[in-house]
């Protein structure tokens, strides 16, 4: 895949191909969650709805330390969302369901059937987009291919972020969009980068792109807030 196709790209599936081991746990979950949140009303399931709520209160504080998502509570509730996944009839429903169970897939789990997240990602992403329409929605792939530019940006570019970027005012509006999930003032963070110097244009443009989604993971955000 080269960086033109990379950046229009309509196929999430061939982007996680492209991508492969360069996933690491953090942004895959985030990813995974983004593409099962964009449809809450499949996810209010008693059995579905504690996953996302741990998977969201884990990775919600911007300060602090990232740790491995496997502990008693998400087993726990995996084992509840993985039978209902399996006895739920076909549909969005079951989808969605199937999509949040590779979300949640305990690390123990994996390493014990031999998977990795990239494979993980691959099944949320399909589960996803053919539990909503039986011949897979293009729509839908669409908007997951965006969500993947947003979350694990341009494999193309390498940035580094500069200290001196990194005024009060950045890493505080940073932490705000982080940890409410409110990207609106995406923009003001643009400005606040460029007060403090920032001139990189890829970083600056997703910051002011209006058509752009932003979640949680946010490549420009955890950039400025050390998170991998």
């Amino acid at each position: 895949m080269t960086e033109k196709q990379w950046l229009r790209s309509a196929n999430p599936e061939s982007m996680n191909d492209f991508y492969d081991y360069r996933h690491t746990e953090r942004k895959a979950r985030l990813l995974m969650l983004a593409c099962c949140c964009r449809h809450p009303e499949y996810l209010q399931h008693e059995a579905i709805r504690p996953v996302v709520n741990l998977l969201t209160a884990h990775y919600g504080d911007a300060v602090k330390p990232d740790t491995p998502f496997d502990g008693s509570k998400i087993r726990s509730a995996y084992r509840k969302l993985e039978e209902y996944a399996s006895t739920t009839s076909s549909g969005p429903e079951r989808g969605l369901a199937f999509g949040m169970v590779a979300a949640a897939e305990p690390v123990s789990a994996m390493k014990r059937l031999d998977e990795d997240f990239e494979y993980l990602v691959f099944s949320c992403v399909h589960d996803v987009a053919f539990g909503l329409s039986p011949t897979g929605s293009k729509k839908e792939s669409k908007q997951q291919a965006s969500l993947f530019r947003d979350i694990v940006g341009n494999p193309y570019r390498s940035i580094t972020r500069d200290p001196a970027w990194l005024t009060s005012t950045v890493v505080s509006l940073a932490q705000q969009l982080y940890t409410t999930q409110d990207f609106s003032p995406m923009p003001i963070l643009a400005d606040a980068l460029q007060d403090a110097g920032c001139e990189n244009e890829d970083v600056l443009s997703h910051c002011r792109d209006e058509g752009l989604v932003h979640v949680r993971g946010c490549w420009v955000v955890d950039l400025l807030l050390g998170k991998a």
